[in-house]
């Protein structure tokens, strides 16, 4: 692998660098031929659990995790559309470290991890100069004077006397689910910029206490108006406090130049699907103001998550993150209304 581009860049708590892939998928003729089953069904079934695993793969040990030995890394699914150029998806990483070199070494380990264990039914080409960079990973609207919008999962309504306890829904959707996202994406008359960021976290323990503090305290209610929301709370902080469970601190944003409201709806709908098993409260959209703009666009531009909501608000298991930063897969057909940039030849020699 040609080692992709690494912007180095030094924060308040000490360095990072960031690498970045442009993403394709593998021609159908190719990608038909990897199944192990007997039809395209099988392909796709056999394509998730390669994803999951990928997706396990980035989580970080719960005692690492708190002994403060677990590497600092994130991952950024990003998809840009131009009505000029088409749709391109990104994958981007970064390490942190206190030292320079330290940072740099580990962000070339992490793209090399990454390159070498992300799902083969899709192609990465290592991005290698800074105008590459710019062009395909939509840097020229993370200037500052973009609109920018977080979608987040719904909100969990409780009577006012309960606000204490407010809660977010949960990242969910079908294999299929986001086909809607990529297809909406395309359909934009303007530039516009899709980021999903993970970073690898766990539970503390003043949060674990927290939900189980909310989980004895609502159960213990006995009016109307919330009893009918205790079996979802006890189902969902039972599944926050499974033990061994892995999580994940995530954000999805959009940035543009306009009005997006119909795409917000696309995605969120995409994102937060009901389930037989499981019914959500839907999604909900944060604007940011004029004066967030800037601080918004920045922290996207590098890797980082806004600072506008708590921890527990960003927290997802692995099965929610597996559920959601997912690249699109392909059909021998095509994926209607979906303008993917396709790999050329003058791409091809950089794969190996």
């Amino acid at each position: 692998m040609n080692t992709p581009i690494l912007k180095l860049m030094q924060t308040p708590e000490g360095w990072q660098a960031v690498f970045a892939f442009q993403v394709f998928h593998r021609p159908p003729e190719e990608w038909m031929k990897m199944k192990w089953g007997f039809n395209a069904g099988a392909l796709l079934e056999e394509a998730l659990d390669r994803y999951k695993l990928f997706i396990e793969s980035q989580a970080v040990n719960e005692n690492d995790f708190h002994a403060g030995t677990a590497q600092n890394n994130t991952l950024v699914l990003r998809g840009i559309h131009s009505p000029e150029s088409g749709l391109k998806m990104a994958l981007l990483g970064k390490s942190c470290a206190l030292k320079r070199e330290d940072a740099q070494q580990a962000a070339e380990q992490y793209a090399c991890q990454v390159f070498s264990t992300f799902p083969h039914d899709f192609l990465l080409v290592p991005i290698k100069s800074d105008s590459d960079y710019h062009h395909l990973c939509g840097e020229e609207l993370l200037d500052g004077n973009s609109s920018v919008v977080q979608i987040q999962r719904g909100i969990l309504s409780l009577p006012k006397r309960h606000d204490t306890y407010a809660l977010l829904g949960l990242w969910q959707s079908s294999s299929r689910s986001n086909e809607q996202i990529w297809r909406a994406l395309s359909g934009m008359p303007q530039p516009v910029l899709f980021n999903i960021t993970i970073t690898p976290s766990m539970l503390y323990p003043h949060e674990k206490h927290l939900l189980q503090e909310m989980k004895k305290n609502i159960s213990e209610q006995k009016d109307d108006p919330i009893s009918a929301c205790i079996p979802w709370i006890e189902n969902y902080t039972k599944r926050r406090l499974a033990i061994w469970k892995k999580f994940f601190l995530v954000q999805v944003h959009l940035v543009t130049k306009g009005r997006v409201d119909n795409l917000i709806r696309s995605i969120g709908s995409a994102l937060t699907r009901d389930s037989n098993d499981l019914t959500l409260p839907g999604y909900q959209a944060r604007y940011s103001s004029s004066s967030e703009n800037r601080q918004w666009s920045e922290n996207i531009r590098s890797l980082d998550l806004t600072g506008n909501s708590s921890r527990l608000d960003d927290l997802a298991d692995m099965d929610e993150v597996y559920s959601i930063f997912r690249f699109p897969y392909r059909p021998e057909a095509g994926l209607p209304g979906a303008n993917f940039n396709e790999i050329g030849k003058e791409t091809d020699s950089s794969l190996g």
